[in-house]
């Protein structure tokens, strides 16, 4: 699906902040996407290439080795925030920052002055080189996910939903630690033939580790990498939470829209509580998602609410009933006080869908509509977000995140997610579960998908 004719974008920015953003707009961009720049720079090395470890890590990038010593002095604009990366370009124009800044924050949770270099480079020439397109999975995301799983199934692997992992099957040998298998919450035991990877976010995976220890014996292997993920966890901070407004809405009589749409307020600081919200209306692409005559939206504060808000209705279940009589009256308040003020939070996803579909809270009225609202503590419930973040953000006194690789304290145990290297965003988790897989794999295996995936044009 072709984004746009080539310079729609930089007219609308023209028509939004005038033909002198428009003009330094223009300049930045072929800057970052010129032969050898950031943007081409940002994909030198592809995940494929990498690996946790010592020397084994170097074999796999030893081909890339010529394109790494060019980077030069530009590796630094790409691992710091991509403000450095303005700066450098005489970036001046408010308009374009501000503009950045949304990128980032739609991108990572936080702002460009907090946002690596590369990612958002990487996105420029994804957005911007000649003929761009926007890749987007008929059948939605669980298209890929079924995908994901036929592949798993055919190489002998098996799914298990519903399947909390409570511990870790750790033992102590040669004063190492290392990770034999997992416990479920029922109280299967799964051994592993390789190793175990992680997509826990760090505070889950410490809290797991915690309860897969001895803490009694302090000295013990275990109990030492234990203390040293709870301390990563401890000083690592975090972005903020979500409202959810989930919608089936009749579309007759509506006009052809566009899938993807932003709301905020240029006036204010992105980062405002609740400034920026986000709509996706994946029926425009494929309407085998909805019955027929129905669209599909999704609206959500991006990374914008505060958890803290929604710490009094934690314990909060709603069965009245199924509590003693002296506590029926104080349920029945804290479930009235919830439901109220999940109303008051989501009326900015409302407010925005209006900028999109003005007559939406009439069509969500009709009979065969859907209105369906999440809060922080839904969130962090269905997606075991630890107080349902979106995930790492940057610690006090530092400028981006300072995250950890597929390797971990102990042996056979690997983590992947945001708060693994290379960090948060969709494009950021597949690599860090590309850079783990390739971790456990012997390096042979590893250069011979490498070599079989250039075959195929999909790997440089």
């Amino acid at each position: 699906l072709t984004v746009g004719d080539q310079g729609d974008f930089e007219k609308a920015i023209e028509d939004k902040a005038g033909p002198a953003s428009r003009k330094a707009f223009e300049k930045f961009r072929d800057k970052i996407l010129e032969k050898g720049g950031l943007a081409e720079v940002s994909a030198y090395i592809p995940p494929f290439a990498l690996r946790g470890g010592g020397i084994s890590a170097i074999a796999t990038i030893f081909g890339y080795i010529l394109k790494l010593m060019s980077i030069g002095t530009q590796g630094l604009l790409l691992t710091g925030p991509f403000t450095n990366v303005m700066k450098k370009y005489d970036m001046n124009d408010t308009f374009i920052h501000k503009w950045f800044d949304y990128l980032a924050f739609a991108l990572s949770g936080v702002d460009a002055s907090n946002t690596q270099g590369a990612p958002i480079a990487y996105m420029m020439s994804d957005l911007h080189k000649p003929d761009a397109v926007l890749d987007y999975p008929m059948g939605g995301m669980d298209s890929l996910i079924q995908a994901l799983v036929k592949g798993m199934e055919r190489h002998g692997g098996q799914l298990r939903v519903n399947s909390r992992v409570e511990r870790f099957l750790l033992e102590d040998k040669d004063g190492k630690s290392r990770c034999i298998g997992v416990e479920l919450a029922d109280g299967t035991k799964i051994l592993a033939k390789n190793g175990v990877v992680s997509n826990a976010p760090l505070w889950n995976y410490a809290r797991i580790l915690k309860d897969s220890v001895d803490e009694s014996k302090r000295d013990s292997p275990s109990t030492q990498a234990y203390l040293k993920v709870k301390e990563q966890a401890d000083e690592m901070s975090m972005t903020r939470s979500f409202m959810h407004l989930h919608l089936g809405i009749p579309k007759d009589g509506l006009p052809e829209l566009e899938c993807h749409h932003s709301v905020l307020n240029f006036d204010h600081p992105v980062t405002d509580e609740q400034n920026m919200s986000i709509i996706s209306i994946p029926t425009v692409f494929d309407p085998s998602l909805a019955p027929e005559g129905y669209h599909v939206v999704h609206a959500y504060t991006a990374a914008s609410d505060n958890f803290d808000d929604w710490l009094p209705f934690e314990e909060e279940t709603g069965k009245v009933g199924s509590r003693p009589n002296s506590m029926a009256s104080q349920s029945y308040n804290k479930k009235e006080g919830y439901e109220t003020l999940k109303q008051e939070k989501a009326e900015a996803l409302w407010k925005a869908v209006e900028c999109v579909i003005p007559d939406v809270r009439e069509r969500a009225k009709q009979k065969g509509s859907v209105v369906l609202v999440g809060t922080p503590l839904t969130h962090r419930r269905y997606n075991q977000r630890y107080r349902g973040t979106y995930g790492p953000g940057v610690n006090p006194g530092k400028d981006v995140w300072e995250l950890a690789g597929a390797t971990t304290p102990i042996e056979g145990l690997y983590a992947c997610g945001d708060t693994s290297f290379p960090g948060i965003g969709l494009p950021g988790v597949a690599a860090s579960g590309t850079i783990a897989a390739n971790s456990i794999a012997p390096v042979d295996k590893q250069l011979s998908l490498m070599r079989e995936l250039r075959e195929m044009g999909a790997l440089q």
